[in-house]
């Protein structure tokens, strides 16, 4: 019995490495830059840079918003999301996330965090503003040039309490 549990505990020990079990080695060069792409994030947003925006996601990226029916995906999703052809115009006033970890592999990565959003609609001469707080789930993969960009994105937003 001894001997079995042996055999068990070295296969396992040695299989964990290969099968890709609890590492994170993703080196501080990459988090680096990882963490560029937030900022980069959040200020093309606030610059109003919808092709910053968009440079910033995979060509088979995947949105992942809150209460969707569907996620959008692809370069086609993010513009029918967020920047479908007849929407009123709209201006995001604030947008800070906080990064609260970051980890992967160097090839995958994942970042994940807090983030607080506000935007002003303006439609038929009147202008409404909206803003909420809530975490977010970024999944990024490397570039063959060694950039990182975001091929999945939730977020959601803070249920009011009552």
């Amino acid at each position: 019995m001894h001997l079995r549990k042996t055999v068990f505990f070295l296969a396992f020990s040695l299989a964990g490495p290969i099968l890709g079990l609890a590492q994170n080695t993703i080196s501080l060069d990459d988090v680096a830059k990882i963490r560029m792409v937030h900022k980069k994030y959040e200020e093309t947003w606030l610059s109003g840079d919808a092709d910053g925006v968009r440079a910033l996601f995979t060509d088979d990226s995947v949105l992942l918003p809150p209460h969707a029916a569907k996620p959008w995906i692809g370069q086609k999703g993010l513009n029918e999301f967020w920047f479908p052809p007849n929407a009123p115009p709209t201006k995001i006033t604030k947008l800070a996330l906080t990064l609260e970890s970051i980890g992967g592999d160097g090839q995958i990565a994942y970042a994940w965090g807090s983030h607080e959003v506000a935007w002003a609609t303006t439609q038929g001469g009147a202008t409404t503003s909206a803003s909420h707080k809530g975490t977010f789930l970024n999944v990024l993969r490397k570039q063959p040039n060694g950039d990182w960009k975001i091929s999945h994105h939730m977020w959601d937003d803070t249920i009011p309490k009552p």
